[in-house]
């Protein structure tokens, strides 16, 4: 029993138990609690969420209801641009359920950029084109790193572990701005709402 008290005693003070309790049998743990997933693309989606909330609370990054509405409005000069809308035949309720699933993808929309640009003023590095905004890559990478190496979350499974990394790694995969570029230089000074 003591050196079971003493290696509990000597994760706690670490800052984490890796290898005691049900979170061993996880492939990975983020931000001391356990991924129950062995899909992939789902341990990278939790890792990276719980991560990036974490940041934006830590910074306290938001998108605010001035800047949500801002962008609804030029979503809505962008779509009346392209043509006639697609509900115009729904009734009011339909309306107002699209209407609050709209304002919260502009608010993730925001947010995410706000993060995507706090990232990469603080660690710099290449930018690639995404649907929904540029996204510092490198940034992104030495991020994980760095929370990686603060015990914010571990990866125990191999080949999981190569997924994860497969998407900060490997350049063929990603579509970068040219260094110097216009869309470079506008990738975090314009924001989406503008």
């Amino acid at each position: 029993m003591k050196v079971r008290t003493s290696a509990l005693l000597l994760c706690l003070v670490a800052g984490g138990c890796w290898g005691l309790g049900a979170a061993a049998s996880e492939p990975a743990e983020v931000l001391g609690q356990p991924v129950p997933s062995a899909d992939a693309v789902e341990v990278q989606e939790t890792i990276i969420t719980r991560l990036l909330d974490q940041y934006a609370e830590e910074r306290g990054i938001a998108a605010e209801p001035v800047e949500v509405d801002a962008l609804q409005v030029k979503m809505r000069r962008d779509m009346a641009a392209r043509g006639p809308a697609a509900d115009d035949d729904l009734t009011a309720e339909e309306r107002a359920e699209v209407d609050a699933m709209k304002r919260d993808m502009a608010r993730g929309i925001i947010r995410q950029w706000k993060i995507n640009k706090a990232l990469y003023a603080e660690y710099g590095g290449r930018i690639i084109y995404q649907q929904l905004g540029p996204e510092p890559l490198d940034a992104y990478r030495q991020f994980l790193r760095q929370r990686e190496a603060d015990g914010a979350f571990a990866i125990r499974d191999q080949a999981i572990e190569t997924s994860f990394w497969r998407y900060f790694t490997d350049d063929s995969i990603h579509d970068f701005m040219a260094p110097g570029s216009a869309d470079e230089a506008r990738a975090f000074a314009v924001p989406p709402w503008e």
